[in-house]
């Protein structure tokens, strides 16, 4: 006989479900970011499941040529039809990716 699972747990897996589907978008903030930075260091780390959906060199090309937020949106919901993506404030996203913000990315 198994035991029923503890309210609790169910309420902290959940939650940290639903903050990391908001993870794939960061990401790929992040790597527009970076390639509008204007230094060397141009790493990002990105998760196993978005280095296989932009090791597509079309998914990638997508991406990489998207010219505002709503843009990425849709292709990041074209490109993964199953997952959800959770939507920032802009304040936050402008203070965390000052180039997207300065070239109206966002």
């Amino acid at each position: 006989m198994s035991k029923p699972l503890n309210n609790e747990f169910l309420i902290e897996f959940s939650e940290s479900c639903v903050n990391r589907k908001g993870e794939v978008l960061l990401q790929v903030l992040g790597l527009l970011e970076s390639f509008l930075a204007n230094t060397d260091e141009k790493m990002v780390r990105i998760s196993g499941k978005l280095s296989e959906l932009l090791d597509v060199k079309e998914n990638f090309e997508k991406v990489a040529s998207v010219k505002n937020l709503e843009e990425l949106l849709d292709v990041l919901v074209e490109l993964d039809k199953d997952s959800m993506i959770k939507i920032y404030e802009s304040s936050y996203l402008k203070e965390r990716f000052p180039n997207l913000a300065t070239s109206n990315f966002l």
